[in-house]
């Protein structure tokens, strides 16, 4: 019985000791960034880190598990403010600079002086109105959870077109609201049941798609792809490329294969030739070729050639 008590009492101490190497998630935290003229934001200085939209500087710099925010306290005394980040990689649980705005050029994040990478949990918000900026650089921008966001509004200004932004798709959808601006690598890594929604008239350097996935486009929107990477799926897990609810519109002057795709409700277009091969035709595509698979029914066929 003594023995027993003694080894209750040591399993007890080892529970408690565990405790202490796990994080405690309850420390998660939002993170206000407050700056005068200039400021820079790396891993490690409190000097424009608030717990308060506007308070005291002096927090902990965020973390992974950081919700950062960007707001109209942010830019002290409504002057023009600029946020540059390190040389490394910044790691949180969202970034939002909607409400950061400024009197003259406003509120500007500035990543492409060290080409700063990011690894966003949830989610890159830049919605509203209000002059605000976003530098990338050659920064890679990852976005890994399940229901990750890439949202932003025509009225800011983005310079990504040397950037990659990747998005690794899990059963959920995530969605890329591009605001009709011009990227440089948009990567999507799929996995099972994975849906990748891109919204807007963008224009993308490189689109890289990996299987399985749904791609899904807005109705009636034009995306221009300048260099769109020949994409392969599974009989068993094909890659579903489809506007939604109505007719969507790739423009490239690239040559595309996809293998083991679906399409329907899509046009191709702008010089480049498009090609299905062991894909299905579910209707309403055009301007590209869709072989069926050998075991299918019927050959293969031009849409709208």
């Amino acid at each position: 019985m003594y023995r027993f008590r003694d080894m209750k009492k040591y399993l007890f101490l080892i529970a408690l000791w565990l405790a202490f190497l796990v994080p405690d998630l309850a420390q998660a935290a939002n993170r206000f960034a407050v700056c005068t003229t200039t400021c820079t934001w790396d891993n490690t200085s409190t000097a424009m880190w608030s717990t308060t939209s506007g308070g005291g500087t002096g927090a902990s710099a965020p973390v992974a598990a950081d919700d950062v925010i960007l707001d109209a306290a942010t830019c002290v005394g409504g002057t023009t403010c600029t946020i540059t980040t390190f040389s490394g990689t910044i790691s949180i649980k969202s970034l939002t600079q909607s409400a950061c705005t400024a009197s003259t050029s406003g509120c500007i994040l500035e990543s492409s002086t060290n080409n700063t990478n990011f690894t966003i949990v949830d989610s890159y918000t830049n919605t509203g109105s209000g002059t605000r900026t976003l530098n990338m650089g050659t920064g890679t921008w990852t976005i890994t959870s399940n229901s990750g966001l890439w949202n932003i509004a025509s009225s800011m200004t983005l310079s990504a077109a040397s950037s990659t932004i990747a998005f690794s798709v899990g059963g959920n959808t995530r969605q890329f609201v591009g605001a009709n601006k011009t990227y440089g690598t948009l990567s999507v890594t799929g996995a099972s049941g994975g849906l990748f929604g891109v919204l807007g008239n963008n224009t993308i350097g490189t689109l890289t798609v990996s299987s399985p996935i749904k791609l899904r486009f807005q109705s009636g929107s034009n995306n221009t792809i300048t260099t769109f990477t020949n994409t392969t799926g599974a009989g068993a897990t094909p890659i579903l490329v489809y506007g939604d609810g109505g007719v969507a519109t790739i423009t490239s002057a690239n040559n595309w294969t996809c293998t083991w795709c679906g399409f329907f409700y899509t046009t191709f277009t702008g010089g480049g030739t498009f090609t299905g091969t062991n894909s299905l035709n579910f209707g309403d595509n055009t301007g590209i070729t869709i072989t069926a698979p050998a075991t299918g029914s019927g050959g293969g066929r031009i849409i709208g050639g």
